[in-house]
């Protein structure tokens, strides 16, 4: 059994409890990870407390060399940590190396944006007064990280809570915990004080030890809405700080005068990227009539081009999902939409874990399939009567993440940007997309807190102090 990184050290776990990881390429165990107790997440929590100081007394010049020492470590070991991903979550492993490439590419960001995280000299209405601003870390803080992809999102959270002197208690996903070895690998041999970074592996009782520690003064979690709903909750006992990126029902908006070949493209990489499960994939298709018969059949042609397979084999597209419990939902949104009337246009075929990109026509806002998140390759089409009906549909959702919307017109492309309620909105641009120095997060129950990546995820792992120095004396 894999061991915990607490306070600089590897340390067996308080319980001899463990958790096997199972990869759904092969079936395997291939590793086994310690189901930390409460005790365990205590002395973790503690070992932050007690290198606060310490972290907070390093220049932000120091801390950025501390995360080029760690991005080193990422470099030397990319492939095994690419195959690594690719091993325990199932993705194509040309997908696993961009998520490496990612990491490596946006730790400068982090570690150099971090020195320029500049407070404001505020005008006083006092001659002999000098008011100013600066940016101050809130304390410990948990990141608590997503299967789907374990390096990536766990890495911006770290690398920002660091770079700000915050202490991290980092707890992986269950069904992914074995990239985090290499997170805590990399900065075991980095210069980074000892607690200043803790592994804790387990389950969400794991996870509800940490984020209900009163030490933790940050959560930035990625997850379902329902289990952040109720980490807010919980930290708002405390007044603690959430930084909440959270599901989403993401709409791709197809309007007649659009590009169709351009928005099939888009549509098929949206939805299949990763097995459908990635929060900003593409889970809705807005067609307008006039274009709708000749998109669905682009879309068709593409979905059924993809190649699903070894994800270690050169040429697949689409791996096997993460586990039977992720495929059950996307297999009951898809069989619950045929019964209510969804034309199979293709796929939806399961064997194991594998489930072959399907493409459903004719779906309506009443069937999940348009209105739960499905996390998995499934391509709803519904039709609009007009644009203004396509941003009404669009609109319609509890989500918010990211939308977007195919066009020729400039005038609907930015008419769209200023109406779609959502955090990102896309124009000729599929939905699944993202860039390192965008903010990402989302509207409504896509996320509340902040943003992540570049600058945004720096300031919201910062607290602003207002400073005033009266140099005139007392009159």
């Amino acid at each position: 059994m894999r061991q915990l990184y607490i306070d600089g050290e590897w340390v067996d776990s308080a319980s001899s409890a463990g958790i096997d990881v199972v990869s759904p390429v092969s079936g395997d165990v291939i590793d086994t990870v310690p189901q930390a107790t409460d005790r365990d997440v205590a002395a973790a929590v503690d070992a932050a407390r007690r290198a606060q100081t310490e972290l907070e007394e390093m220049t932000a010049f120091e801390r950025a060399a501390v995360l080029d020492e760690v991005t080193d470590y990422f470099e030397e070991h990319e492939d095994e940590i690419a195959e690594g991903i690719t091993e325990e979550e199932g993705k194509p492993l040309h997908e696993s190396y961009e998520e490496t490439e990612y990491v490596i590419e946006s730790s400068e960001d982090y570690a150099h944006d971090a020195i320029r995280l500049f407070g404001d000299v505020v005008p006083s209405e006092w001659r002999d007064r000098f008011a100013y601003t600066q940016r101050e870390p809130y304390g410990p803080c948990a990141v608590i990280s997503p299967w789907n992809f374990p390096l990536e999102i766990p890495g911006g959270s770290i690398y920002s809570a660091v770079a700000t002197a915050n202490p991290v208690v980092f707890k992986p996903a269950e069904e992914t915990p074995l990239t985090a070895y290499h997170i805590a690998e990399a900065f075991a041999q980095s210069s980074l004080p000892n607690g200043a970074f803790n592994l804790v592996t387990g389950d969400g009782d794991t996870g509800a030890a940490l984020v209900g520690n009163r030490d933790i003064r940050l959560i930035a979690f990625t997850g379902s809405s329902a289990v952040g709903q109720e980490i807010a909750k919980t930290a708002a006992e405390r007044n603690a700080q959430c930084l909440l990126e959270l599901g989403g029902k993401d709409p791709i908006v197809v309007l007649d005068d659009a590009d169709v070949e351009h928005a099939a493209d888009s549509i098929v990489s949206g939805s299949n990227w990763n097995a459908g499960q990635v929060c900003c994939g593409t889970e809705r298709v807005i067609a307008t009539e006039g274009v709708h018969d000749e998109l669905v059949d682009a879309i068709v042609e593409r979905t059924e081009d993809l190649v699903l397979g070894d994800p270690f084999e050169d040429g697949v597209d689409v791996g096997p999902m993460i586990s039977e419990r992720i495929q059950s939902k996307a297999r009951a949104h898809f069989d619950e939409a045929v019964e209510r009337g969804a034309t199979v246009r293709t796929g939806g075929e399961t064997d194991g874990l594998f489930f072959t990109p399907a493409v459903l026509d004719d779906v309506t806002e009443e069937m999940d399939v348009a209105t739960e998140e499905t996390f998995g390759p499934v391509t709803p089409v519904l039709t609009a009567s007009s644009y203004e009906e396509a941003i009404e549909i669009a609109n319609r959702s509890p989500y918010g993440l990211q939308a977007a919307v195919f066009t020729d017109s400039l005038e609907r492309a930015h008419d769209a940007a200023n109406r779609i309620k959502a955090g990102g909105v896309f124009i000729n641009e599929t939905n699944n997309y993202w860039e390192r120095l965008l903010p990402f997060g989302g509207y409504g129950e896509s996320g509340s807190g902040g943003r992540y990546g570049s600058k945004w995820h720096l300031e919201a792992m910062t607290q602003v102090k207002s400073v005033m120095m009266n140099y005139g004396g007392t009159e």
